[in-house]
C-alpha cells in the first residue's frame, strides 16, 4: 500500500494525547537522520551465530517472552 501524508495525518488525529508524544519523538528522530547514503550496506555473510540468534529470538516469541510497550517507550525516549 502506497502511504501518502493524508494517510498519515488521518493516522496521526486518532491518537491519544499520549500516543502523540511518543509518535511525534519518533518522527522528529527519522526526520534528522534524513540522509542513508553514507550507510553502508551490509554484505557480511549470515554467521550460524546470527542463525542461533534468529533461533532464539523465534523461540522467545513462542514463549510469550516479549518486549513490553512501556520498556519501547522507555528506550524511544531515553
Amino acid at each position: 500500500m502506497a502511504v501518502n501524508k493524508e494517510r498519515i495525518n488521518d493516522l496521526i488525529n486518532r491518537l491519544s494525547e499520549k500516543d502523540l508524544e511518543l509518535v511525534t519523538d519518533l518522527m522528529e528522530r527519522l526526520a534528522q537522520n534524513r540522509s542513508y547514503d553514507d550507510i553502508p550496506v551490509d554484505d557480511e555473510p549470515t554467521t550460524q551465530e546470527d542463525l542461533d540468534a534468529i533461533k532464539n529470538a523465534h523461540e522467545a516469541l513462542k514463549r510469550g517472552d516479549l518486549i513490553s510497550l512501556k520498556d519501547i517507550e522507555h528506550e524511544l525516549r531515553s
